[in-house]
């Protein structure tokens, strides 16, 4: 099996088209990455936008969304 990140690139390059679902796994995978990184290096950062929506909401992703909304302060953001 190969890692999230080969597994992406694999997709990209062979222009694989991906179910939201999959597009959405993908993503949760990233922010795990994202979150795993941030606690590492004690880099706080908050969701914003749908993906705070859909975390309240719906308890993980928004049905229909395809993105990842996260923010940190300019300072934070340096150091990411």
């Amino acid at each position: 099996m190969y890692s999230i990140t080969t597994s992406i690139y694999i997709l990209m390059q062979n222009k694989i088209p991906l179910t939201l679902e999959q597009h959405q796994q993908i993503l949760y995978e990233i922010l795990y990455m994202v979150d795993d990184f941030c606690k590492a290096h004690d880099i706080p950062y908050f969701l914003v936008g749908g993906t705070l929506l859909g975390a309240v909401r719906h308890k993980g992703i928004i049905p229909w969304d395809d993105d990842i909304d996260i923010a940190m302060t300019r300072e934070n953001y340096d150091r990411f």
